[in-house]
């Protein structure tokens, strides 16, 4: 009868070793300065995402500069193209000693002669919060990959990395709430097209989430106000299971008091 009050982890014990180590390495490697001092946990709200639009492009542009601004990333030369103009090509190298980011103060454009060229569908501009999602997800992965440097796990998990990354970045919330979206009982009324396509699950994402809010003193309650509801006790299932592991917190801490 007593197991029934033992504790359950959200996620198995090697899946949140992983993530505490893909942590350390975003630390490491991107900027730890502009997450302890600088990133936001970005909300699915009109104070993060303001801006009147009259067209599904402007709407997809709004939602990228806003997206683009949150990552640190402004003075990249990341380009939105239209579906109908978009040319899929190889991601261009630009040779940065490391990945520079700053979320709220302007730094000089670097310059490239060609755009990093990022495109959308058209059926994701109807869940802003999917296609915040995607957006973050794309940036992600050509961050990592312009600063050369692999995730925990190498190549094999530069997909799952890149995700976690995204919400080193800011972007937890957003990624939890589009990681899986249920179909519902008629169909008629699912796009499928319009759903984010992820590759870590709604409990490891809750996990990093939780964890990211932790190391940057983040409020429980700030940080589940816009969770699906049915993700708001898998956050407090997390924070328990970090409270199991405060050597690895007090790690991630220690890079705080380097800045």
């Amino acid at each position: 009868m007593l197991s029934i009050f033992k504790f359950r982890p959200l996620i198995d014990l090697s899946s949140a070793d992983w993530i505490y180590d893909t942590f350390e390495w975003a630390i490491q490697s991107f900027d730890n300065e502009e997450f302890f001092k600088r990133s936001r946990l970005v909300q699915p709200t009109n104070e993060f995402f303001p801006g009147n639009v009259d067209s599904v492009h402007a709407k997809a542009e709004n939602i990228f500069k806003h997206t683009l601004m949150y990552a640190g990333l402004a003075h990249w030369p990341f380009q939105l193209q239209s579906p109908e103009l978009f040319e899929s090509l190889p991601a261009h190298q630009i040779e940065l000693a490391k990945v520079e980011r700053n979320s709220t103060v302007s730094m000089s454009p670097v310059v490239y002669q060609h755009p990093l060229a990022l495109s959308y569908n058209p059926q994701q501009t109807l869940k802003p919060e999917d296609l915040s999602s995607s957006f973050a997800h794309v940036i992600a992965q050509h961050v990592l990959l312009q600063s050369h440097q692999l995730p925990p796990g190498g190549v094999d998990y530069l997909t799952e990395g890149s995700e976690v990354l995204a919400v080193f970045m800011g972007f937890g919330v957003m990624f939890a709430n589009s990681a899986y979206t249920f179909r519902g009982g008629c169909g008629s009324c699912y796009n499928a097209q319009a759903n984010r396509v992820a590759s870590l699950s709604e409990n490891e994402i809750v996990f990093a989430l939780a964890l990211y809010c932790r190391l940057k003193g983040i409020e429980d309650s700030h940080a589940v106000s816009c969770l699906k509801k049915h993700l708001k006790s898998n956050y407090k299932q997390a924070c328990k299971q970090l409270d199991k592991r405060p050597d690895r917190l007090a790690r991630l801490m220690e890079y705080k008091r380097e800045i």
